[in-house]
């Protein structure tokens, strides 16, 4: 169980998942970084949205202005705010792209098709960066773990999605499915080379939902990995909803994951 504060690095933290994380984590006194193309949104954003003051984000969040797929400038954001001579604990990624609504099918795109697996491929070769530079591990000595936001509908392991959402999921949310099926398998391919593991969250469709709390989440789980059993733990397999709310996914990934841990390897469905 992880108990004491950690260095965290963020990606896309205007998102609403990833920036619940983000504003969980500030409350809780962990030292954050994050990249953003226009860091006073980022700051705008979790004063509005999540009320976190000013001052905590001052004394307690780097911001570094860029974008996602620089790996100089997502190098930047792994690089622990208290030891610049460290990797970060642990890395968030929710990086995603706007829907694009068109008459045409697949009728909705987004902005950039390939925004999820390239950043994911950028955030690997900016380790890369610092590794070269002799920045190769966490101040536990250990490289850090990496958790994303991905979806439901992807796994190819068993059904996670309501027959309902087959149309909408496999019709029109093709595009960016195609986008997150590419991500998920650059972390499961990196086999430790950059990351010591992963965490993939895949929440059913997400909504902007006031949050309910932490007992109105279910949450299944699949290896990312290998067959159906890894180190005599056998998966339970997925859960299944139709909607659940952006803010409940990230303080649920905040709570289970960043705060106790032992997630790492699982694809986590939630709704």
């Amino acid at each position: 169980m992880a108990t004491t504060n950690q260095t965290i690095a963020f990606f896309g933290a205007t998102g609403g998942c990833s920036g619940t994380i983000l504003a969980a984590a500030l409350r809780a006194g962990h030292k954050c970084t994050a990249l953003a193309r226009t860091p006073e949104k980022l700051r705008k954003f979790l004063i509005n949205e999540h009320s976190i003051p000013e001052s905590t984000i001052d004394s307690q969040l780097t911001i570094h202005s860029g974008n996602v797929k620089d790996p100089a400038a997502a190098s930047q954001a792994l690089i622990s705010p208290t030891n610049s001579s460290v990797l970060v604990d642990h890395v968030v990624s929710g990086i995603g792209a706007a829907p694009v609504f068109q008459w045409t099918p697949p009728f909705v795109t987004i902005d950039d098709p390939n925004l999820c697996h390239t950043g994911i491929a950028a955030i690997l070769a900016a380790v890369d960066l610092l590794v070269n530079k002799g920045i190769t591990a966490a101040q536990d000595g250990r490289k850090p773990l990496i958790t994303v936001i991905s979806t439901t509908g992807i796994s190819k392991k068993a059904r996670d999605v309501p027959y309902l959402h087959f149309p909408f999921y496999h019709g029109l949310l093709r595009v960016p499915h195609i986008d997150k099926r590419k991500m998920e398998a650059f972390l499961f391919e990196d086999n430790g080379v950059h990351f010591r593991d992963f965490v993939v969250i895949r929440p059913t469709l997400l909504m902007d939902y006031k949050p309910y709390g932490l007992d109105s989440v279910r949450a299944g789980w699949e290896w990312g990995v290998g067959g159906a059993e890894k180190n005599g733990v056998k998966e339970p397999g997925p859960q299944m909803g139709y909607t659940i709310g952006r803010k409940d996914v990230g303080n649920w990934t905040f709570v289970k994951v960043i705060q106790e841990g032992g997630w790492e390897g699982k694809c986590i469905s939630l709704c």
